[in-house]
């Protein structure tokens, strides 16, 4: 199960796609509900029947409740009762967004045991989202049935704007093969991250992705996104230099968690893995 914003939808693509392209059946592969992987929708259930197996995701944005113009960072978000369910659990906790940025004109957003910040720093209100996360993971997760990921960063390349002010990042065909990366310094939510994975009880695999991604400049939609697939005249004032085009990046997210999983196997069975 995948649980977070759309960046994790992104991932939950590339896990459809890779999972699809293994089966020799593939028309044993559906979603639950007949409904197509769409940004309106936030729950998709795939089955795949050969292997008794379903691969969910779940939309929660920020992993704590999230009310029409407040953000409570002390309560965990009602999705969480489709959390409990699951084998293997991949979070994301936006960095981007409301959680980043709160919305234009909006003075109290952020919401704690009942009281409305009138102003809060956005970067200690990640940190204690991000620990309302971890205490629910810490008191309803069991490690010995279930195993919990938790992907971290990934870098947008936007230029002269963010994703809702006019960035731009087109015509980048490859990566940043040398002299730096994109992003000189270590973003500081991830060092949150690390830091509360760290004090958790419950241990959970930090997929650090952060710099993985931000050698690949050249991996985004950039301007074409639907409109441009569909044969429309394309702008360039509206960019996509965050999520990530498939076949393409995502897909080593997915190749990494592979990895982690034969691992566990190897080392449950008191095998020396290969």
């Amino acid at each position: 199960m995948l649980v977070g914003d759309s960046m994790n939808r992104n991932q939950f693509e590339s896990i459809l796609c890779l999972l699809h392209e293994g089966l020799t059946n593939k028309s044993k592969m559906c979603e639950a509900r007949g409904n197509k992987v769409s940004k309106g929708r936030g729950y998709f259930s795939f089955k795949i029947e050969d292997y008794d197996s379903t691969v969910e995701f779940v939309r929660s944005h920020f992993l704590v409740r999230q009310g029409a113009r407040t953000l409570s960072i002390d309560l965990i978000d009602k999705s969480s009762r489709k959390w409990k369910r699951a084998d293997i659990l991949i979070f994301i906790l936006a960095t981007g967004g409301f959680m980043g940025r709160p919305p234009e004109g909006t003075m109290n957003y952020y919401k704690e045991g009942g009281y409305l910040y009138p102003k809060f720093d956005a970067i200690e209100a990640y940190r204690r989202a991000l620990k309302t996360w971890a205490k629910w993971i810490d008191d309803n997760i069991k490690p010995s049935k279930q195993l919990v990921f938790f992907r971290g960063y990934s870098s947008a390349h936007f230029r002269g704007g963010d994703w809702d002010s006019g960035g731009t990042f087109n015509g980048e065909i490859e990566p940043i093969l040398k002299g730096g990366a994109f992003i000189e310094t270590y973003p500081p939510k991830m060092k949150i991250v690390e830091e509360v994975i760290r004090d958790m009880k419950v241990p959970v695999v930090l997929l650090n992705i952060t710099r993985l991604t931000n050698f690949r400049k050249d991996g985004h939609p950039s301007i074409y996104r639907k409109g441009a697939m569909e044969g429309k005249k394309v702008s360039g004032r509206h960019q996509d230099c965050s999520h990530w085009c498939l076949p393409g990046v995502p897909d080593a997210w997915n190749e990494l968690i592979y990895a982690t999983l034969f691992f566990n196997e190897q080392f449950s069975r008191g095998k020396k893995p290969l």
